[in-house]
């Protein structure tokens, strides 16, 4: 009977720290915060952070901002300045892909982009624009999205929902030179 007391408790034992293994990388992974990355900011400033932010934290803080998180499309606005010129396009095509999910929250922040002078960042003018590395079919449900968001988001929204429709229409028409039998 004391075996069986024992082997049971050895079988806990290393079922708990198996789990504290297995637990252990989602805790370390998390790691990145925002008070994190403005603490890097901080500290390496626009001449060290776009080197020192490792690129599965930027990609997590490309997903945070994507996914339409408030505090995190806020961050694009201390990022814009300091990003590199492949990172301040991703941080772009982020923030498109946010409209969808907050386009309020988006909208606020390309305002205060549109109002600083930044190197490679331009608000509005390219946020607004959906990227062209996707499918067709892709493109249209994406911007049908952004879309019903925009004209959920009120008068706000009326710059970034004209920029949309207006790229939509040039991204149709080349759609249809590019078809076989289209003169």
């Amino acid at each position: 009977m004391a075996t069986a007391i024992n082997t049971g408790n050895d079988i806990c034992h290393r079922v708990k720290y198996l789990l504290i293994l297995l637990f252990f990388p989602v805790l370390s992974y998390s790691a990145t915060t925002i008070i994190a990355i403005h603490e890097d900011i901080q500290r390496y400033g626009a001449a060290g952070f776009s080197t020192h932010l490792s690129p599965a934290d930027w990609q997590l803080t490309l997903d945070n901002i994507s996914s339409g998180k408030s505090e995190w499309i806020a961050l694009a606005v201390d990022l814009a300045p300091i990003v590199d010129q492949q990172q301040a396009n991703q941080l772009t095509t982020a923030l498109y892909y946010s409209l969808a999910p907050n386009a309020n929250a988006t909208l606020k922040t390309l305002a205060l982009l549109d109002k600083q002078h930044i190197r490679y960042q331009q608000g509005t003018a390219l946020s607004c624009l959906f990227p062209l590395d996707k499918s067709m079919k892709e493109t249209v449900r994406v911007y049908h999205d952004t879309r019903l968001s925009l004209l959920d988001a009120g008068p706000q929204a009326a710059e970034c929902l004209w920029l949309l429709e207006g790229w939509m229409e040039q991204v149709k028409a080349e759609n249809v030179k590019e078809k076989p039998g289209h003169p």
